[in-house]
């Protein structure tokens, strides 16, 4: 679709497979998209996700990092001992 991009396609080909699964379980009720059998949901969107590679990387969150605001702050950033923890992305 010209003017869109990689996410929108996402989302779309997820709402197609959610909906496809609505429509075959008409009695199910209300439910929230952990409780959908994702096998179900990705067979109808996989055909327009295309391939999705699983690649392996040694990246982290304080890799290549560049402090655009250091000069502003009036102490260091605190360095995490965990790098996986929320506040290293933050930090």
């Amino acid at each position: 679709m010209p003017g869109q991009n990689a996410t929108t396609l996402q989302v779309a080909a997820s709402v197609l497979g959610a909906v496809f699964w609505m429509i075959r379980n008409p009695r199910r009720g209300f439910n929230v998209p952990d409780d959908l059998p994702h096998e179900q949901v990705l067979t109808v969107a996989n055909p327009y996700l295309g391939p999705c590679p699983s690649v392996p990387s040694d990246w982290t969150p304080r890799r290549d990092r560049v402090d655009l605001f250091a000069k502003l702050r009036r102490s260091a950033s605190p360095v995490a001992e965990d790098v996986w923890q929320f506040e290293a992305f933050l930090a």
